[in-house]
């Protein structure tokens, strides 16, 4: 967080410093202009930048009459790489960050039980079971030191890949599919393809020269990121796997050094509010991805069967039990977890 001193009381501090023994006069808190940095992996245009973080933005110096003010800084241009974000944000190096928690899942083991496949319907409900959870205390370890904004799932993930259509289960084995997250890794080795781990940017040249064969991802990516460039086929799965989670996260230093009255706006514009709004751009994001490549000639949209969906889900069944396994390692009660989103685990 800097401070920017308006050119006015500059001017008259330097003023008095000339001519006094007094020394420089500090500005008041009234001619002082407080800026909050929000770092971002994804490229101006995105669909959360345009719809999401602009417009708090906006609202933020409405509602503060100018006084707080938050910058985006786009496509990593305050430096690093996206898995980077959360440490910035973490150690103050920039207030506020939108990103990914699968892009470090080590990080956010709590938050990954989000990706577990099938766990919800639609991106909708699963932000108010990340919503419960959060405000149930049961991520708080994850996010020490941070202030949530929003925290929200995406669309469904899909498959699309660049030369090989996938129709059916025994096209996607042997595949080399890049993995948004640990999580979503494990499911695509079920399926028993080779998960390659990949932050979205990195993607489109992976796939244009043919080192991957494609990618588990929300479509939204298709427009946002200009993948219908590189791939052909776009295989909707339906609900099937584990949904991702996006993040605005502030450091909490950052807003515990904002006055009394900005903390206050910020926590009304902060929440589940916010992060519904966001999953809702998502939907409707994914929406008109998936229409643009049915309208064009060269692309395929293929859709799997209910049938077929079952055969998958079968075949991901077990995650759950690895995944608790995994947690009691940890230390970490996921049977509590689950027991609170009212999932039931067959061994």
């Amino acid at each position: 967080m800097t401070t920017i001193v308006s050119l006015k009381s500059a001017v008259a501090a330097a003023a008095i410093g000339v001519a006094s023994t007094l020394g420089v006069f500090a500005p008041t808190a009234a001619d002082a202009q407080t800026e909050l940095r929000l770092h971002t992996f994804v490229p101006p245009g995105h669909i959360i930048v345009r719809e999401i973080i602009e417009p708090l933005a906006a609202d933020i110096a409405e509602l503060t009459g100018g006084e707080l003010t938050m910058t985006v800084y786009p496509s990593m241009q305050l430096g690093g790489k996206a898995p980077d974000l959360i440490r910035q944000a973490q150690d103050g190096t920039v207030d506020l960050v939108f990103t990914l928690p699968g892009y470090t899942s080590p990080i956010f083991p709590r938050t990954q039980m989000i990706e577990l496949p099938g766990l919800r319907p639609d991106g909708t409900s699963t932000t108010e079971l990340m919503w419960d959870l959060l405000e149930g205390g049961y991520f708080d370890p994850e996010y020490e030191g941070l202030k949530v904004a929003a925290l929200w799932a995406a669309d469904d993930a899909g498959l699309y890949t660049r030369d090989k259509p996938i129709r059916s289960l025994a096209d996607v084995k042997g595949m080399l599919l890049r993995s948004p997250s640990a999580a979503q890794a494990a499911q695509i080795e079920k399926m028993g393809a080779t998960p390659v781990a990949m932050p979205i940017p990195q993607l489109y040249p992976q796939l244009e020269r043919g080192v991957i064969d494609g990618a588990m991802v929300p479509f939204t990516t298709i427009l946002d990121f200009r993948m219908h460039e590189v791939a052909n086929y776009f295989t909707i799965t339906g609900p099937l796997f584990g949904r991702s989670q996006f993040l605005i996260v502030m450091n909490e230093d950052s807003y515990n050094g904002l006055s009394a009255e900005h903390q206050s706006v910020l926590d009304g514009l902060f929440g589940e509010e916010l992060s519904q709004k966001a999953t809702d751009a998502y939907l409707d994001r994914a929406a008109e991805s998936i229409q643009f490549v049915r309208d064009a000639s060269d692309k395929e949209v293929i859709e799997l069967t209910e049938a077929q969906q079952s055969e998958i889900s079968d075949i991901l069944a077990p995650l759950y039990v690895e995944w608790l396994a995994s947690m009691e390692e940890q230390g970490i009660d996921g049977q509590a977890m689950l027991d609170a989103a009212g999932v039931e685990v067959m061994n």
